[in-house]
């Protein structure tokens, strides 16, 4: 089969089963994956029971496969199915975004997002999960607490405003640059009152949180010897957390 009429077929697929998740994420943006999936499961099989009774019907009318439409064409069991996987991780990632949850306790919090299973958060640590845009319900130690995600990104959620943020600063360079300049320590954080974060919720700007890596993937286009500078959005210790 000839490369350009694969690729119609499948961008045909992926293009129908995109519009009818879409309008599915659109109304229900809050929709489990338990329940999207088998609702996608029963499109496709309601398309591919649609395909195998035409070209049953199709044969009868004509006593042969001679002439079948493009569309009810055996490769179409195939493209279907794909086309139809490929929509629904396109749609349902679009419709998800990151949350950082930040417990400053001293002990550990349980929470609960919407349909997802409890999770234990352990004393001043975090966890990072995928929840859907728009309004959520945290459960948090049994108190159900509503957040509304405005759009994509990361965003932080920070139990019982404990703690208080700053944002930071790294300059990363290749290791001949940092030995002409003599740097050894290359993060250097300003504790000026407008990079401080005393909020309960909020979207993240920085580049990172909490660490930044060692190294970062720079473009391969990148002028050699440039120093790349990144934002860090740090933790601050407990006795300077009530800066505001």
């Amino acid at each position: 089969m000839d490369r350009i009429i694969i690729l119609t077929r499948l961008a045909v697929a992926i293009f129908l089963f995109y519009i009818l998740n879409y309008l599915l994420y659109s109304s229900f943006n809050q929709i489990p994956f338990f329940i999207s999936a088998p609702i996608n499961g029963i499109l496709i099989i309601g398309a591919l029971y649609y395909i195998f009774k035409s070209r049953k019907q199709f044969v009868i009318d004509n006593e042969d496969e001679e002439g079948m439409p493009v569309h009810l064409e055996k490769s179409s069991y195939f493209f279907i199915p794909l086309g139809a996987v490929i929509a629904f991780f396109l749609v349902s990632s679009s419709f998800r975004t990151t949350l950082y949850i930040d417990n400053g306790k001293s002990t550990p919090v349980e929470i609960k997002i919407a349909s997802e299973a409890a999770q234990t958060i352990a004393p001043n640590s975090f966890i990072k999960t995928e929840v859907p845009i728009g309004k959520n319900e945290l459960i948090i130690d049994g108190k159900t607490k509503t957040i509304n995600i405005l759009d994509k990104g990361e965003w932080v959620y920070n139990v019982d405003n404990l703690n208080s943020y700053i944002e930071g600063t790294v300059d990363y360079a290749d290791q001949s640059i940092r030995n002409i300049n003599n740097i050894k320590d290359t993060t250097t954080t300003k504790l000026s009152a407008d990079k401080i974060i005393h909020k309960e919720f909020f979207k993240l700007e920085s580049d990172f949180i909490f660490e930044a890596p060692e190294t970062i993937s720079v473009s391969k286009n990148a002028q050699t010897g440039t120093v790349h500078t990144q934002t860090v959005l740090y933790r601050l210790p407990k006795g300077i957390s009530q800066v505001k």
